[in-house]
């Protein structure tokens, strides 16, 4: 083919390609925003996500910080998912999610965490892996549905309770020493729907 019918063709595909490509683009900016206090994923969070099958699924990425004075300077990288199998319509312009269900996995940056142990440990002698966590979570929420309020559609507020792999296993193990309590962290946050 000559360069001409190339450049031709190149033209057509882009252009009739360009309303295709401007839907991929809108899907991929996020459906929500949200700050969360606590909840093992930093003293403070920030994170963006997505709801899926028409919001029955809801993903998330947070990165979250933990400052010195607290407990030692950490970084943290969360993804979740859950599960809203419950809303309940309470007036015109609220919704509750009384018991969302969720798995997460947190990943601790930083040289003293590690996904492989040292040598320096005997093998197989820590079966987990410091730098990363995995959670199963709760979450009860209200979203207040806004009208008139520009690109933002609702605003969440929420309260997570979560145990990770490491705290189960301990509790399972050691019932009598670890209360239920002892297990359980807390968060609570705000989500900006787009």
């Amino acid at each position: 083919m000559k360069p001409k019918v190339w450049v031709m063709l190149a033209l057509l595909i882009g252009s009739a390609d360009r309303n295709c490509c401007a839907q991929f683009l809108k899907n991929l900016v996020p459906d929500h925003l949200g700050v969360q206090y606590a909840g093992s994923i930093g003293w403070v969070s920030v994170g963006t996500g997505y709801d899926l099958f028409r919001s029955r699924i809801r993903t998330g990425l947070h990165y979250g910080y933990l400052p010195k004075d607290f407990g030692g300077e950490l970084h943290i990288l969360s993804a979740s998912v859950y599960c809203q199998p419950l809303k309940i319509k309470v007036a015109k312009a609220f919704t509750i999610h009384p018991l969302d269900i969720g798995i997460k996995s947190a990943y601790h940056f930083g040289d003293q965490f590690y996904l492989n142990w040292p040598e320096r440990f005997p093998r197989g002698y820590y079966w987990w892996k410091s730098a990363l966590r995995l959670h199963l979570a709760t979450e009860s929420s209200v979203t207040r549905e806004l009208k008139n309020a520009g690109s933002i559609k609702a605003v969440t507020g929420y309260i997570e309770l979560n145990t990770n792999d490491l705290y189960l296993v301990s509790y399972v193990l050691n019932p009598t020493v670890l209360a239920i309590t002892d297990i359980i962290k807390i968060g609570c946050g705000i989500r900006i729907h787009f």
